[in-house]
């Protein structure tokens, strides 16, 4: 699955970029996110060369657990649970007939 990241907000203390604020897309526009990240590392300047494709590499480099990205991860489990659901008979709903001819 492709996702298709957003950087929406970019907060900065003295030059240096603190949190970002992102949003997420699956490339089928079934499962987003949005959210705030908070650099640990705390090396990220923002500079006239510094582009949206450097802040998301750093929000993705900060984020990997186990070799993935805990937030695309996250997308991916979404989207494996709504593949999944089955659509359910709500119990209060009397039931109805068809008469076939």
């Amino acid at each position: 699955m492709m996702f298709t990241w957003k950087v929406l907000e970019i907060i900065e203390v003295a030059g240096e970029i603190t949190q970002v604020k992102y949003s997420v897309t699956a490339s089928d526009n079934s499962v987003s996110t949005e959210g705030f990240w908070t650099f640990q590392d705390k090396t990220h300047f923002l500079q006239k060369e510094t582009t949206e494709k450097d802040v998301i590499a750093w929000i993705k480099k900060e984020s990997i657990i186990d070799e993935k990205c805990i937030i695309e991860d996250n997308l991916q489990n979404q989207l494996d649970g709504i593949n999944q659901q089955t659509a359910l008979k709500k119990p209060w709903i009397m039931p109805t007939f068809t008469v076939k001819i």
